[in-house]
């Protein structure tokens, strides 16, 4: 069940048990996913796993990224997950993190774990 808090700022809502639109609450979806990157890192950095036991030649995609880049992608999305859980644990998920207004529904659907309103989004993209 979604319970929508509306606060003073009518930029701003708070969400107690988000649900994304296929029903699945937020924390649910988050926490799947931090699973599978988990477990996909421990593969990885395992002894004898494929990673750790590959000929020494690099494939085109290592070559072009360095040999960590597939750990360090997984890496900084579950830092991502787990920022959007402590939002979520803090009240304030679905606020974007730069100027607090409300994410777009379909944009939190789409990656529940996102962290800015799409202005705020493009704003820094065009900065770096």
């Amino acid at each position: 069940m979604e319970v929508i808090i509306m606060s003073a700022n009518p930029n701003i809502r708070v969400i107690d048990n988000p649900v994304s639109r296929n029903g699945v609450p937020v924390w649910n979806r988050l926490h799947s996913e931090r699973e599978d990157i988990c477990e996909a890192l421990l593969k990885e950095c395992s002894p004898g796993s494929e990673t750790q036991v590959a000929a020494p030649r690099m494939s085109n995609e290592d070559a072009m990224h360095g040999p960590n880049w597939h750990r360090e992608l997984l890496q900084a999305r579950l830092r991502k997950i787990d920022d959007a859980l402590d939002r979520l644990m803090a009240g304030s998920y679905g606020n974007c993190s730069k100027c607090g207004r409300w994410i777009e529904d379909t944009k939190l659907d789409f990656d529940p774990a996102v962290a800015f309103c799409i202005d705020c989004w493009e704003r820094m993209q065009t900065t770096h």
